[in-house]
């Protein structure tokens, strides 16, 4: 594949699905054979997007906070199949299984028993959030808290029996992980993991960065050609009627600038982390003897099948694509990210977009993906 031909698809992308900046890496064999960025971090300024523009990675937080909690266990500090409840200053009990435990793997899997809770609403404008993640934690999971709701943000589900997708359920492994560290993820991420491995446009909390740097991100305002019909994600029906009645050009399309957001249940989603930071991590990752993060069997537990007999896809908050690759993807208001690995062949592709997800930016990654994972496979 030549670097033109490749640059004219990505160019293409960017134009058909109304992507504002795009970030791109392939890993081969361990080595990195691709590094490219396209179009604007900050639209409005002209700024374009490079190796070192920090993005929201949304969800590929948590393959990241993996590897903490399996550091952390490597170093008999953490207990991956006890009770949470040895780590935390505050009781979690699901009222619908009272006396089964909640463990950190089955946090780690999806499996604990506690429902999602993704809420906008409660983040803050271009700074971190003033309430502590404990304390968002006690308000929406325990009886005493405010937001609990007579026990709203748990299944009707014993611990281990059933998985669900929880971003609490993410952020309580952070505050498992913060207790077991002594320090707050940010602090030992810092010295963990992006030290090691000279990941220097890395940081948790908004208070990291000089946000003039981060990728803004965008929503896009789509149009019915030559109407006043328009959409963008928060109406997802008629979005995507528009989508796929009139996929209309980029002329009919704007660019509207979100915040940086700060989110209080930050674990399970809330890194900034540029194009050569992601790159080193997935290396490290790729690295049979835990590039220098994991030991080979703490490595091997994050990437093996943990749910044989509920979800065979489920690793250790990652979880396999259908050709069977561990990864994650990620998503929130402005965001779009994807991270998926090889590790017999040691290939790895990243992609990481300041776009939000909707039909059309779906597509794109997914015609991305298969064009990045031809040339991993070279």
């Amino acid at each position: 594949m030549q670097a033109q031909t490749l640059d004219a698809f990505m160019q293409a992308q960017l134009e058909e699905a109304a992507i504002p900046g795009l970030a791109v890496a392939v890993i081969h064999g361990g080595n990195v054979v691709l590094s490219k960025t396209y179009g604007y971090a900050n639209v409005e300024r002209r700024k374009p997007v490079t190796a070192d523009t920090p993005f929201n990675i949304a969800s590929i937080s948590k393959p990241v906070l993996g590897v903490i909690l399996l550091q952390l266990a490597d170093a008999g500090r953490l207990d991956l199949d006890g009770d949470i409840n040895q780590y935390l200053h505050f009781k979690v009990e699901n009222p619908h299984a009272p006396s089964a435990a909640i463990t950190v793997r089955q946090l780690a899997t999806h499996t604990a028993g506690i429902a999602d809770n993704d809420d906008p609403s409660s983040y803050t404008a271009n700074v971190d959030p003033a309430i502590s993640l404990e304390d968002h934690l006690i308000q929406l999971l325990t009886a005493e808290g405010r937001r609990y709701q007579n026990g709203a943000f748990f299944l009707d589900a014993a611990p281990g029996t059933r998985r669900e997708y929880s971003n609490l359920g993410a952020a309580l492994a952070g505050r498992v992980a913060e207790s077991a560290a002594g320090e707050n993820l940010d602090d030992y991420s810092r010295h963990a993991v992006f030290e090691p491995l000279h990941m220097r446009h890395s940081g948790w909390r908004l208070a990291d960065f000089d946000l003039e740097e981060v990728a803004v991100p965008y929503e896009v305002e789509q149009c019915v050609p030559h109407t006043p019909l328009c959409s963008d994600s928060r109406s997802e029906v008629l979005n995507t009627i528009i989508s796929k009645a009139f996929d209309p050009p980029l002329q009919f399309k704007r660019f509207r600038p979100y915040p940086h957001f700060g989110n209080p249940q930050y674990p399970d989603g809330g890194l900034r982390m540029s194009l050569n930071d992601l790159t080193a991590f997935a290396r490290a990752l790729l690295d049979e003897t835990g590039g220098g993060l994991l030991s080979a069997g703490a490595r091997a537990e994050l990437l093996r099948p943990q749910l044989p007999r509920i979800d065979a896809r489920q690793r250790f908050f990652l979880r396999a694509d259908t050709a069977g690759r561990p990864g994650h993807r990620g998503s929130d208001l402005g965001v779009f990210t994807s991270l998926y690995i090889d590790p017999e062949r040691k290939n790895a592709v990243i992609i990481l977009m300041n776009r939000t997800f909707d039909l059309r930016a779906e597509t794109a990654m997914e015609q991305i993906s298969a064009r990045l994972w031809e040339l991993a496979a070279r």
